[in-house]
């Protein structure tokens, strides 16, 4: 009987307690914490009154309306703060939690359009190449007259046009489709060999050797010794040279130079320097120059043609090889990249684990 009545008083003070729980949910955890206080502060009031009065001395209700005044003055801006702060942290979480949900939606959309971008790029570069390699075709035929001589000159003249457009047109092409498959992970390093860097940059610079004649740009070279091995796909390293090598020269003036030198690195690994006398860029300049198509407006570019890729496809080739690539330049002082390859990837004369 006595537990069942034990019991019955417990839950009687639960469900009378019920209100003020429910009060203190909805003020929240600082006005909880400040309304407990002022409880706490006049249970301690009351528990002195009483102790006055049991032991007959005099009590005064005065200060304890004045304490309880203060308490009221104190705790009521705090518990109307409180929850004026805690509605707009709530606020706040909803739109952090919006703003995530919008956030995860864009980073869906680009991804997807990222993959609809490579897709398309490798279809239309398919679509373009085999119409291309037939007019590149034709028009070698045409103008070095393997059916037979050609009698008029200007139709000789336009095959021969027809022909370099050609190659133009599928470089391009295939600097897109390269730039595309490295952004979405698609190149690999499968192909990479050791091979001599020396033979590559000689290669390179024999590539580049009637465009320094045609733009009257002096190439001189400092090239690595012969012994001197690079892992890598010796394709992009020839090209990455050919692109760095063919824009100084394109933006340097008649009577210019630019040199090709190589050094070993500080890192143990290996750094290959071209440096111009050109027109130099800003840094401004060397930001657009190594984004995709960015191009900087000079009085250069009107002679020159170009699509804005040497730079970053040559940067993008030379970091799927762990390698970096570098920029100093003077505006009206010339320009010096630097192409530095890790130290896995050299060695003198011995052989390098893949």
């Amino acid at each position: 009987m006595n537990r069942h009545s034990g019991t019955s008083w417990t839950a009687q003070v639960g469900r009378a307690l019920e209100p003020l729980y429910g009060g203190l949910d909805r003020l929240g955890r600082f006005g909880a914490a400040a309304v407990l206080t002022a409880l706490a502060v006049l249970a301690a009031i009351g528990v002195h009154m009483i102790s006055h009065i049991a032991r007959g001395e005099a009590f005064h209700v005065a200060p304890l309306f004045n304490i309880a005044l203060d308490i009221a003055v104190v705790t009521g801006p705090i518990i109307f703060y409180a929850r004026e702060a805690i509605a707009r942290l709530t606020l706040n979480r909803a739109q952090m939690d919006e703003m995530t949900r919008r956030l995860a939606i864009t980073a869906d959309q680009a991804e997807n359009a990222s993959r609809a971008k490579s897709a398309f790029l490798a279809n239309m570069s398919h679509e373009l190449r085999t119409p291309l390699n037939a007019i590149m075709g034709f028009s070698e035929v045409m103008k070095d007259q393997h059916l037979g001589p050609m009698s008029n000159a200007r139709y000789l003249g336009y095959a021969s046009d027809i022909h370099a457009s050609g190659r133009y047109l599928l470089g391009i092409i295939n600097d897109i489709l390269d730039l595309s498959k490295i952004e979405a992970g698609k190149m690999s390093l499968e192909n990479a060999e050791e091979f001599p860097l020396r033979q590559s940059l000689e290669a390179s610079l024999a590539l580049c050797a009637s465009l320094g004649e045609k733009y009257g740009v002096t190439i001189a070279s400092h090239l690595p010794p012969e012994t001197l091995r690079l892992l890598a796909v010796e394709r992009m390293v020839r090209q990455i040279m050919i692109n760095l090598v063919g824009n100084a020269i394109k933006f340097t003036p008649a009577g210019g130079r630019v040199d090709v030198r190589a050094a070993p690195a500080e890192d143990g690994g290996y750094a290959v320097f071209v440096q111009d006398s050109g027109i130099g860029m800003t840094e401004d300049e060397i930001v657009r120059a190594l984004t995709p198509f960015g191009q900087i407006e000079n009085r250069m570019t009107a002679t020159h043609n170009g699509t804005g890729l040497g730079l970053p496809l040559a940067k993008a080739m030379l970091e799927l090889h762990g390698g970096r690539l570098s920029i100093r330049s003077i505006p009206h002082h010339g320009t010096t990249i630097v192409v530095s390859f890790p130290p896995d990837r050299v060695s003198s004369g011995r052989k390098v684990a893949a």
